[in-house]
């Protein structure tokens, strides 16, 4: 099996691969990866069995340290629907041989939850267990499956009636550089952290993927009283971010929205993400009931370390 790094040459190689992986993310997309290029140094690599490419492993390169990826929410290796256990077995092994060529011997792998498998996507994660890495990290998903009833918490149905009454609208709108201010109001107040993209970085990605990142908001007449940005995929939406004011939360805004999002998308697509709980020690639970509230349940988000001589 050959190893070859990326370079720009094989963008549209490595594109038309990943809109056809059974693991694939619009985000793995070159246009996606190289909003912040400045900030890692690019270690992509293309996987060829015999001039086919089986494989691609999104990742960047820092010390002796290979990560798939710390740019993005999650990374691994993307194959198609004829990737078996034993091909994967060669994957890992040729990737190793590369590593160890280019003085690399350690890989951090974030590997993609279930909900993103278009088929079943393990033979990764068994090939690592195989190889004897370390788990070092496993994350609660807090996911809804849109395809099954919904089920609300009383608190839940009362915000949503709530919302009703007030004559609360959810439409898609464009205005990203209201919600951001919005959103960084929050995140500044409540946890002292500045949202992951710039306005202008999230501009330029929803113009890029304008099918895949969308701003829904909640209006009072012209009024923009919060909303979310989600990652629309094959089967999955991703609720990248959601942010609320004080006026919209009073009136219940942020469920009405939500429920209005799972209406929007039933039928269409599979599961509603919400992502991660980060918080001490282990998961934020006021965040984390939050979402189990809605009607969400948890999936794992792992992350492992392979090490080598």
């Amino acid at each position: 099996m050959d190893v070859i790094k990326y370079t720009s040459a094989y963008e549209n190689e490595w594109d038309a691969f990943v809109q056809r992986a059974k693991n694939g993310h619009f985000m793995f997309q070159r246009r996606y990866m190289e909003y912040h290029s400045s900030r890692f140094q690019d270690e992509s690599l293309l996987f060829f069995q015999k001039n086919r490419l089986v494989a691609v492993l999104p990742a960047h390169v820092q010390g002796e340290t290979l990560y798939s990826h710390n740019g993005l929410t999650f990374g691994g290796v993307l194959c198609d629907a004829a990737m078996t256990f034993l091909g994967m077995r060669e994957v890992f092994s040729a990737l190793k041989v590369y590593l160890k060529a280019q003085n690399i011997h350690a890989l951090v792998y974030k590997a993609i939850p279930a909900c993103y498998h278009q088929l079943p996507s393990n033979e990764d994660v068994a090939v690592l267990t195989q190889l004897g890495a370390e788990m070092t990290a496993r994350d609660l998903v807090s996911v809804l499956d849109l395809s099954a009833p919904r089920k609300y918490s009383k608190g839940v149905k009362w915000a949503v009636q709530k919302a009703k009454k007030a004559a609360l609208e959810v439409r898609r709108s464009e205005n990203l550089s209201a919600f951001m201010q919005i959103m960084q109001e929050l995140l500044q107040t409540k946890y002292r952290v500045y949202p992951t993209h710039s306005v202008e970085e999230l501009r330029q990605l929803a113009r890029s993927f304008p099918e895949n990142i969308v701003l829904y908001g909640v209006f009072q007449g012209q009024e923009l009283l919060g909303g979310t940005v989600v990652f629309v995929t094959e089967q999955v939406v991703h609720a990248q971010y959601i942010g609320m004011g004080e006026e919209g939360k009073a009136l219940g805004a942020t469920p009405y929205l939500l429920d209005k999002i799972f209406s929007a998308f039933q039928g269409q697509k599979r599961y509603f993400s919400f992502g991660t709980s980060p918080g001490p020690p282990y998961i934020n639970e006021q965040l984390y009931y939050f979402k189990e509230s809605m009607g969400a349940r948890a999936m794992l988000q792992e992350r492992y370390l392979l090490t080598w001589k």
